[in-house]
């Protein structure tokens, strides 16, 4: 009867840790992107008439430029302060039809123009990837995944000093890491959502969905 009960209280423990384990993590902040953004966005290099929002979803139409090496010319990134905490998770679903080399949209994180780290889904070299871009004092790092989903969830994870990027198709699927990289900068970030690299006569769009900010396990 005692290795009954032993049995028993094993299996709870089990069932107790599995359960834990697997609760959805806190959500610290939600943007449903409807009548309007949350007060708490601000814009790098604002083009108000390339965003709108429209049926639950931010849509920009992206613009030339870029934030790598020397250009820092991007346009309409949008962003928030970090939560006040070590380790959190931001994620977004990105619909985008990227055609031009180097033409891209995605996650960021944002100390400014030179220091900053990213997930982009991107047009590389005639085919769409998924591309990590880490750059400190404007000199980048890079971690390529192939992929051609289409609608993407993207997530930049951020803990012990390090982001990893990750991302998956549908929201019941297991992440994929494209990237782990050390924090580019000890400043205080940002994070948020951009695009760029489009040609100037090009007219297309990109749809950013339920972005959130998520408290991490420790």
């Amino acid at each position: 009867m005692a290795n009954y009960w032993l049995t028993i209280a094993l299996l709870l423990n089990v069932t107790a840790a599995g359960t834990f384990a697997d609760e959805p993590a806190k959500v610290l902040f939600a943007e449903s992107f409807g009548e309007k953004l949350d007060s708490d966005w601000t814009w790098v290099r604002e083009n108000c008439m390339a965003w709108r929002l429209e049926k639950n979803a931010l849509i920009v139409r992206p613009q030339p430029g870029y934030l790598h090496a020397n250009y820092n010319n991007s346009q309409n990134i949008l962003l928030r302060p970090v939560p006040d905490t070590k380790s959190f998770a931001v994620e977004v679903c990105l619909e985008s039809e990227p055609q031009a080399q180097y033409e891209h949209a995605g996650l960021v994180l944002y100390y400014d123009d030179d220091n900053y780290v990213a997930l982009f889904r991107e047009f590389l070299n005639g085919t769409r990837k998924l591309q990590m871009v880490a750059e400190k004092a404007g000199k980048p790092q890079f971690a390529v995944k192939p992929s051609d989903a289409k609608p993407v969830w993207l997530r930049l994870e951020i803990a012990d000093e390090k982001l990893t990027a990750r991302f998956r198709e549908l929201e019941k699927h297991e992440w994929t890491t494209v990237g782990i990289m050390a924090l580019p900068s000890n400043g205080k970030a940002k994070v948020g959502i951009m695009s760029g690299g489009t040609p100037k006569d090009a007219v297309r769009s990109v749809s950013f969905k339920d972005l959130r900010v998520l408290q991490l396990p420790k």
